[in-house]
Order: structure tokens, then C-alpha cells, then sequence
């Protein structure tokens, strides 16, 4: 009886080189088309009776004609001057045997093109617990990640890594956010904990983040882009639909407390900031120090002491609900020195004539200017518990560095104004854009810091993901810094505390090597070619490819697949950037009203 021709055969193992249990090269029929990234495989039957089935990723494709010894043959060949045959092979990595046993292809087996179920053998989908899809392969089928190497269980944190403007991080990260809390996929895998999984996203570029709420206004003029969703198994995407959007206050005004925001209505955007209070209590003057020099000198020492001296000295201002604070001359008898205690205590309150009212920033940098400078011997005895016996050399430098902190994070601590709330909504965009990088890094340490200590004995659900592009601005590969080490301690700990990093970066050898060691799950968008070397787990020909990568274009590499795969995710369906986003109808009412009251006034 004959056997039907196999309508997915591509060719067969070429003999005339070496297969090994790692690579094979396949001799294409004459009617096959096989490209990069296609799935195959071949089975072969051992001596006793067994059999294996091996199954692997083209990651080469190879033509040249048999019988040219020269150049100049290929004319004579072509001429038919001269026997040859054109050769057409592709070379495969091989992904996955089985079962498991190390063994090359037979040489002269059929290969085939990998379909149905053996596609998900090929990719591990009967080996994954909680499939999670994350993008489409070469041929527009969903690509899956498994959630247990997301969510802490056995695996946690996402980086992301490639060359800004082109290599799309962002929009991957935002993408697997949505594929996570607006999917039926996605909430079905976080189950009863959905209501209280939290997202923390900082915007750092513009203000493209603050319109996730919104529908993308590309999206309807580009139908591929709805195929790619549905492939994904999602019929109908659209915009975030429960985000809360932050923004630092304006500066320069004390009296009012508006979102510095531009392209959105200030309705719709929370202004943020950190009461004197909220700040002594959290310890936040640490993230006022992060620059790589401030800790190699005493300067952080000064810091640690006048932390502690402002827990033990400072009283709510009595009669005022505004989070401004007096701190006092001397702390109170039973005062204790345990920083955590001396955080979580109740303080009575105390009159403004007990001692110094700070209400902002200014204030604060005003009042330990007075306390630790000091040029009467008699006032030494003053500041001596707040230096820890340091030199006034240090603690100049220390004010120094204070002051000049006063103009850029200034406006982020004042009384009145609201904390972040990160129980809000599921989605949280704090903007940090317009901010000096001394800023930037003092709203994410505050605000990590948060993160981190809630979770603190509360189990691993439910989870907290935190978006944070630019990582090596924060955990730079040199250098010491709180902030550094807090990334780091989630890195190495937040998985089992659920509190999931997706961080992006332009290079990984940047930023510090826990952080991308400590990811189960790594993304490569477009590389610099000089960086490509440091991305040793990608091959040889996918290093060389990612450097030409378009946008869209990506790299996965997760534990239970053996080697990354490219993939491609659908252009977003909510907007990523202010020309995207479609105003409210709020927004066009303010805008025609702005016109006419032009109008009017010409």
C-alpha cells in the first residue's frame, strides 16, 4: 500500500555534512519555500524498534550549485555548458527531542513543516501549566509564555532590552500589561486575585502613557493590526479601561496644588506629592541621595543620622491636616532610636511654638542648614547627634547638595498635597517626564519603596507589576546607591513577594547584573550591533539579526523553551502617545471654549 505524500514535507536531512543532537541541515525539495523562524521536524526509528522525533527552528537558509569550483563556473553552468545543480538547504536548530534523548537525525530522514499539535510540542505548550499568549511567530500564530515564570511561582520579572525609538520596549511592556488585565486569557489566569493585582507604570518620555485610557485613533485604519488580535484570541481590544493618571504639581506656585500636565485636561489627571510628614515617616531623604559619589563619602553617613534625628524629633503640626510637621529642639524623653518603630508610632501633636514648622521642602533644607552649620562652639553641642561626630567639611557638602535639591524636587514635598494612591486602580501612570533626573529617581525610589514595603509579610498574591523604562538611569552597572540597592533586593526577592519588574533598558551590560540575571523571561528588540556580543544567550545568527530588526520585531527567551524565538505583537489598540489618543468629550469642550475666548479677545 502506498503512504499519501506529505503535503507539509520540505526536504530531507542532508547527508553530506554532519548532523549533531544540537544542529542539522535540511536539502529543500525543489517545491519547497521555507523561511526564517518556520517550525519543523523528523522522526526517526532506532535499532531495537524505538523512535524519536526531533523537532527545531530554521535559523539559516543556504543556496549554491553544486559542481561550481569557481566563480566563473556559475556562468558555464547557467550556459548549460557545463553539468551543476542549484542546491537549495536550510539549517536548523533544534529545539526539542523526543523523548528526551540526545540524538542527531538521521541523515536522508523526511522533514516537514510543524502543524497542529506538533507546532505546541515543538513549542512547549504541553509542558506549560498556565499558557500565556505574548505575540504571533513569522507565520501569525500566537507564541505563549508560561505565567508560573511571570507571577514569582517558579520564575519572575520581564526585562526588556534594545535600542530606543526603534526597538519598541515600551510598547512590549504596555502590551503584555493589557494581554494581562484586559484578556480573557490573561484574567482568567489571575483568577480571584484579579480585583487587587496592581500595575505601576512610570512615564518617562512625554506624556505618550498618559492616554492608555484612551482608544488608539491609528488603530481602525490598519486591519492587519485587528487579524494579529485575534489570532492573539482577542476579538475586540481597545484602551486600558481602568487606569489612574498621575502628574507632579505645577512648580513655582505654593498656593495652588494642578497637575503639571499638557496634552491632557487637568480633570483627568491626580497631581502627586509628599507631605513633610509622609516624607520624615517614609525615610525619603535617602532617595534625595542617589548619585554614586554621595555614597563613597560621609555624606551618607550625615544622611542615615539626620533620617533618624527628623523620625525622633518631628510632631504633626497641631490644627492642621495638611501633612506639615514642627520639629522640635530637643525629641521627647521615651523617644526611641529603632528607626522601623520610630516610622510606625503614633505622635500627639505638638504647637508651632514648640519648635520649627516645616510646611515644605524649602523649609526643611532651611531648617537643617541652621542646625548642622554651625559657627558658635555653643550651638556644636546642638548639632553633634544630628552628624554623628562628622567634620563641618561633610556637613557642608551635605547642606550643599540639599540646597541644590531644593529648586528640582522642591515642589514634590509641601503640605497639602496628595500621596500616589496605588490601590486607586488596576493601572497606575505616574509621569515623571518633565522631572531632573534627581527627581525622576527620588519619585521612583519613594515610590518603589511603597511597593516594597506593603508587600512586605503579606504573601505573593496578589501582584504588583511595575513598568520602569531607562533602568540603567536607576541601577546603573557601576556605583552604589538606595535606590540601586532596593531594585536589586526586588530583583533577587520580589519574586517571592510578588512584585514583578518589567524593566527595559537600551543595553543590558549597562545596568546591574541582577537585575536582567534575575529575569525569567528576556526580550530583545532592536540591538546595537556593539552590544550585540553581550546578549550571549541569543545565537550567533540572531545576535546578527537583531541588529536589523524592524520595530515590532522582538526576541523571546524563556526558561522552557531551550532557545529564544523571534516574534512580532500586534500594533497597540490604546493609544501610546498624545497623537494617538482621542480627546474627550471634555477636552474638545475646553478647547472650543480656549478658541472662542481668543476670538473674543481679538
Amino acid at each position: 500500500m502506498t503512504m499519501p505524500p506529505d503535503p507539509h514535507r520540505i526536504g530531507l536531512v542532508d547527508g553530506s555534512v554532519d548532523a549533531s543532537s544540537r544542529r542539522f541541515f535540511v536539502v529543500l525539495d525543489e517545491d519547497a519555500l521555507v523561511q526564517l523562524d518556520e517550525l519543523v521536524t523528523c522522526a526517526q526509528t532506532l535499532p531495537g524498534g524505538g523512535s524519536v522525533t526531533h523537532y527545531g527552528m530554521v535559523v539559516e537558509t543556504l543556496r549554491h550549485i553544486e559542481g561550481a569550483e569557481f566563480p566563473s563556473d556559475t556562468a558555464r553552468i547557467g550556459a548549460q555548458t557545463m553539468p551543476g545543480e542549484t542546491v537549495r538547504r536550510v539549517e536548523v536548530q533544534i529545539l526539542r527531542t523526543v523523548p528526551e534523548w540526545w540524538l542527531p537525525p538521521e541523515p536522508g530522514m523526511v522533514v516537514s513543516r510543524c502543524v497542529g499539535a506538533e507546532r505546541d510540542e515543538a513549542l512547549f505548550l504541553d509542558q506549560m501549566q498556565r499558557p500565556l499568549p505574548v505575540g504571533l511567530d513569522q507565520t501569525g500564530q500566537p507564541l505563549h509564555v508560561d505565567f508560573d515564570f511571570m507571577n514569582g511561582s517558579r520564575g519572575g520579572h520581564v526585562s526588556i532590552s534594545g535600542v530606543s525609538g526603534v526597538a519598541t520596549k515600551t510598547s512590549y511592556a504596555l502590551f503584555l500589561l493589557y494581554m494581562l488585565f484586559e484578556t480573557a486569557q490573561g484574567r482568567d489566569l489571575l483568577g480571584v486575585h484579579l480585583p487587587n493585582t496592581k500595575a505601576l507604570v512610570f512615564n518617562t518620555k512625554g506624556e505618550d502613557l498618559l492616554h492608555l485610557d484612551r482608544p488608539n485613533g491609528r488603530f481602525p485604519d490598519l486591519p492587519d493590526a485587528a487579524a494579529g488580535w485575534g489570532a492573539l484570541g482577542v476579538p475586540d481590544p481597545g484602551a486600558f479601561a481602568d487606569v489612574r493618571l498621575y502628574a507632579p504639581r505645577v512648580p513655582g506656585d505654593a498656593t495652588t496644588v494642578v497637575p503639571d500636565v499638557r496634552s491632557r485636561s487637568q480633570a483627568d489627571v491626580v497631581a502627586y506629592g509628599w507631605t513633610p510628614e509622609a516624607f520624615v515617616r517614609e525615610g525619603l531623604l535617602q532617595y534625595c541621595f542617589t548619585e554614586e559619589d554621595e555614597r563613597a563619602t560621609q555624606v551618607g553617613f550625615v544622611e542615615q543620622q539626620v533620617t533618624l534625628q527628623l523620625l525622633r524629633h518631628f510632631a504633626p503640626l497641631d490644627g492642621a491636616a495638611t501633612g506639615a510637621i514642627v520639629l522640635r529642639d530637643r525629641a521627647l524623653e521615651d523617644t526611641p532610636w529603632d528607626p522601623d518603630r520610630l516610622a510606625g508610632r503614633r505622635v500627639p501633636t505638638a504647637q508651632a511654638f514648640e519648635g520649627e514648622v516645616i510646611r515644605d521642602f524649602g523649609d526643611l533644607v532651611t531648617f537643617l542648614e541652621r542646625r548642622l552649620v554651625v559657627t558658635d562652639p555653643e550651638a556644636e553641642d546642638a548639632a553633634r547627634p544630628w552628624l554623628g561626630g562628622v567634620q563641618q567639611g561633610t556637613a557642608r557638602a551635605f547642606v550643599r547638595r540639599l540646597v541644590k535639591l531644593r529648586r528640582r524636587i522642591g515642589h514634590l514635598v509641601s503640605a497639602g498635597v496628595d500621596p500616589v494612591d496605588l490601590e486607586a486602580a488596576r493601572v497606575h501612570v505616574v509621569d515623571i517626564s518633565r522631572l531632573h533626573d534627581d527627581a525622576q529617581r527620588f519619585v521612583v525610589g519613594a515610590l518603589l519603596a511603597r511597593v516594597w514595603d506593603s508587600k512586605q509579610g503579606t504573601g505573593r498574591e496578589p501582584l504588583r507589576f511595575v513598568v520602569l523604562d531607562e533602568l540603567n538611569k536607576y541601577a546603573p552597572r557601576d556605583g552604589r546607591s538606595p535606590l540601586k540597592e532596593l531594585l536589586v533586593d526586588i530583583a533577587e526577592r520580589g519574586r517571592a513577594l510578588g512584585v514583578l519588574l518589567i524593566g527595559a533598558q537600551q543595553a543590558a551590560s549597562a545596568v546591574a547584573p541582577a537585575l536582567p540575571r534575575n529575569a525569567a523571561v528576556k526580550v530583545v528588540g532592536r540591538l546595537d550591533a556593539g552590544e550585540a556580543v553581550e546578549y550571549r544567550f541569543l545565537s550567533p545568527e540572531l545576535r546578527e539579526r537583531a541588529a536589523r530588526f524592524l520595530p515590532g520585531t522582538m526576541v523571546l527567551a524563556q526558561p522552557l523553551i531551550p532557545e529564544p524565538v523571534p516574534l512580532r505583537f500586534p500594533f497597540p489598540a490604546f493609544a501610546t502617545n498624545t497623537d494617538e489618543g482621542q480627546p474627550t468629550a471634555v477636552e474638545e469642550a475646553e478647547r472650543a471654549a480656549a478658541l472662542l475666548d481668543r476670538i473674543r479677545k481679538r
